[in-house]
């Protein structure tokens, strides 16, 4: 009873990390150590969530630009500590408003490295255009500054691309280390936004959202819409977190693909009730953390609410349903339709069972309004 409980905690916090999600403009959110190897795949995934969206798609490669800038700041910056208080964890927030991407990045940076990084940052802000030029020839000709202490070309050419509009802090976390947030805006429409929207993409709310992402220890959270053919992108950043050996990290990619499957299958599109948001609803949200010796696969959408009890009782058959029953049932299905899988009903949620040590699969409907409700999907694994 007490692990049910638990579960259902997880569940919880995944619903209200999903309203923040929403709520905030988060497009697409990853935690953890950043490489090399992996930056490539981010970009791969990110692609993916514009290509399609007419008022950002002609600024598709201005975007991916500054994603790899981005992603390289971070590389370039980023300290470790062996303190295990220390989360050594970065943060890579995009978020989309109707005229704007923001892009944000966060590190674990020493304390000793931040006066050098500081000064430097508020140097190349001040510059005029003219100024910012010569100092961009002055770099590349004989590299006064390390890239360690703030002279790379990135951040100076990122500033010269955004005409200025870049911010950044640092967030102390103990005597000998801080995080280091970094965010650049790319206007791609000449409409304004509200004051609301700049308090939702400020770095104070976002260092506190990246606060609750460590303390519960989410290793990656994806919003948005998901493309299939962009999956394979997804396997090298989950193997990037320390979360057991191959079997196991291919197990978590295995059972993940069938969990954005599952949003594909039965998330509904619509317009929110309020007709004059224009705003809508998000494909679904997918989280991976680990906590207390166990890992949770949550996914969730929003799905029409005269849905919820044909969907509800069918979870719960399978729930109740022995897993040698399961495989039978699977393996009937899989012959009988053979050679017409057209006609096959859906038998992704009896393959999640059994494919997760046939653990049942947790779920729960959180109602939103009278016409919609969330859907939220959780595996555990021990």
């Amino acid at each position: 009873m007490e692990d049910h409980q638990y579960n259902l905690k997880q569940i919880d916090l995944a619903y209200e990390l999903t309203k923040y999600v929403n709520e905030d403009y988060f497009e697409y959110i990853y935690r953890g150590y950043f490489s090399e190897n992996i930056t490539e795949n981010i970009l791969n995934l990110n692609n993916a969530k514009f290509v399609n969206e007419s008022d950002v798609s002609a600024y598709k490669n201005k975007i991916s630009y500054f994603l790899i800038e981005s992603l390289q700041n971070v590389i370039r910056h980023q300290d470790t500590t062996e303190n295990d208080a220390v989360s050594n964890e970065g943060l890579l927030v995009i978020q989309k408003t109707n005229n704007s991407v923001y892009l944000t990045t966060a590190n674990v940076i020493s304390n000793e490295n931040i006066p050098v990084l500081d000064s430097y940052l508020k140097k190349i802000k001040n510059l005029s255009p003219d100024e910012l030029k010569a100092e961009y020839q002055k770099i590349l000709l004989d590299g006064v500054i390390s890239e360690k202490g703030g002279g790379g070309l990135g951040i100076i050419t990122m500033v010269r691309r955004t005409d200025g509009h870049i911010h950044y802090k640092f967030k102390k976390i103990n005597d000998k280390f801080s995080y280091y947030y970094y965010q650049i805006q790319l206007i791609f429409s000449d409409k304004k936004s509200s004051k609301n929207v700049f308090e939702l993409i400020s770095l104070d709310r976002l260092s506190k959202f990246h606060e609750l992402l460590n303390n519960e220890n989410i290793l990656l959270n994806f919003n948005g819409s998901f493309a299939f053919q962009n999956l394979e992108s997804l396997l090298p950043i989950i193997e990037s977190h320390s979360i057991g050996g191959k079997p196991t990290k291919q197990k978590i990619f295995d059972l993940t693909v069938k969990l954005i499957r599952n949003i594909v299958d039965f998330a509904d599109d619509f317009v929110y009730d309020k007709p004059d948001s224009g705003k809508r609803n998000s494909r679904g949200v997918y989280l991976l953390s680990k906590k207390s010796g166990k890992l949770y696969l949550t996914a969730g959408n929003l799905i029409l609410n005269d849905k919820i009890t044909v969907l509800g009782n069918k979870i719960k058959l399978i729930n109740n349903t022995k897993k040698e029953s399961l495989i039978k049932i699977k393996d009937y299905l899989d012959e009988f339709f053979a050679f017409d899988l057209t006609k096959k009903p859906d038998i992704n949620l009896i393959d999640m069972r059994i494919k997760n040590d046939c653990n049942k699969i947790k779920y729960v409907f959180k109602t939103v309004n009278k016409k919609t409700s969330y859907f939220i999907l959780q595996l555990v694994i021990n």
